[in-house]
């Protein structure tokens, strides 16, 4: 029997030949093979895929990594903010400080709803040649004014709300009470009762509760609220802040403001009054009565231009320095800065006498003679004899 024929059944073939055994096993190689082809195949484009979205993921994550590292920034712009049209809406008031910077004060105006901006108003502010001119107060404007127009009421002193007190030199303490009733609306009565109260008022123990000469000239600015005996206070820190600058001891202090108030009263230039400040003060160290017209007016009530009598000067008061040696009691009227200065540095000077021989011009001739003092009153009565 033929070998093959032992194999077992077979399948047929196109041409009706039974398949070998060989033949099965080459197809099945084949068709493995073929599996094998496929399932590479499949893996190859599995990491072609894999590998594209790696790539992808890659890329993009560097761009995005690097855009972290290089933030890009975008440039924003604001539109500036507009100055308000004007003229103006509700009425408030606002308060300038002194020494106050034009940012500063553009920023309470923002506050209060007057200017538009800081910048605005800065602007404005730099503009107007006489804004650093503002004076410090409480002044009445309105919301939303125009920054320019906001400058012009802070330079217009009719826009101050606050209470505005001028004191000049040569103002007696009666005076001044006179003032500043006509002023803050005040009964002389109730000025009278802040000025009792020396404790509140801060006047110096040195002063002996006499007020004359201690209150300093100047502009003060008061708010409606302030109390009479607030102001006061003011007025006589004032002067204690200018003899403490001035390097002047507390025990000297009075002294000081009286030998000032003195030189003020003589109303002379500027330019003399250390002069004749050293003229006084000469008198003093040698005993020798003042014989100051001045005292003797402050002495009964008398107005700077009344005249003084013989029998005026022969009048027993304690301001009498025709009578009295020394410095009187106390200062006769506010002092300047510049009277001031004179008495705490009197010029070094030889002369006993000084004469005003010109009122008007104020010239002054000084003389270390009694000789030469009564020429000079001779020249002083031609003065008056040629203009009435």
């Amino acid at each position: 029997m033929d070998e093959r024929g032992t194999e077992g059944p077979g399948t047929a073939t196109g041409d009706g030949a039974v398949p070998s055994r060989r033949d099965a096993q080459r197809a099945e190689r084949a068709a493995a093979a073929r599996h094998r082809q496929r399932v590479l195949l499949s893996v190859l484009v599995g990491i072609l895929v894999v590998g594209a979205v790696f790539y992808v993921m890659w890329t993009r994550g560097a761009d995005m990594f690097s855009a972290d590292e290089q933030p890009t920034l975008v440039a924003t712009t604001q539109a500036p903010v507009e100055d308000f049209p004007g003229p103006g809406g509700e009425p408030v008031q606002v308060t300038v400080a002194a020494d106050v910077t034009p940012e500063v004060l553009g920023a309470s105006l923002v506050d209060a709803g007057v200017v538009s901006s800081v910048e605005v108003f800065v602007a404005a502010y730099g503009e107007n040649p006489d804004a650093a001119s503002i004076a410090p107060g409480t002044y009445n404007v309105f919301r939303q004014m125009r920054a320019a127009d906001a400058i012009t009421a802070l330079l217009d002193p009719e826009n101050l709300a606050d209470l505005t007190v001028e004191v000049t030199a040569g103002l007696t303490v009666p005076e001044i009470k006179t003032e500043l009733a006509r002023i803050t609306g005040v009964s002389v009565a109730q000025l009278d009762e802040a000025f009792a109260d020396v404790a509140g008022t801060g006047l110096p123990a040195e002063a002996g509760g006499v007020y004359e000469g201690w209150i300093a000239p100047g502009t003060y600015h008061f708010t409606l609220g302030t109390t009479p005996v607030e102001m006061i206070r003011a007025m006589i820190a004032s002067t204690v802040s200018t003899l403490d600058a001035a390097g002047v001891a507390p025990e000297d202090r009075l002294a000081v403001l009286t030998l000032g108030s003195l030189v003020e009263e003589e109303q002379v230039l500027p330019t003399d009054q250390a002069a004749v400040a050293g003229v006084l003060s000469n008198r003093v160290e040698s005993d020798t009565v003042l014989q100051r017209d001045s005292t003797v007016r402050y002495a009964l009530g008398l107005a700077d231009d009344d005249p003084v009598t013989q029998e005026d000067r022969e009048t027993d008061l304690p301001y009498n320095t025709y009578l009295h040696v020394g410095l009187p009691p106390s200062p006769i009227s506010t002092v300047s800065p510049e009277a001031l200065q004179a008495a705490v540095a009197p010029a070094e000077t030889t002369a006993r006498y000084f004469v005003v021989v010109d009122p008007v011009a104020k010239v002054v001739e000084f003389s270390d003679t009694y000789t030469e003092y009564q020429d000079s009153l001779k020249a002083l009565q031609a003065w008056r004899d040629a203009n009435a």
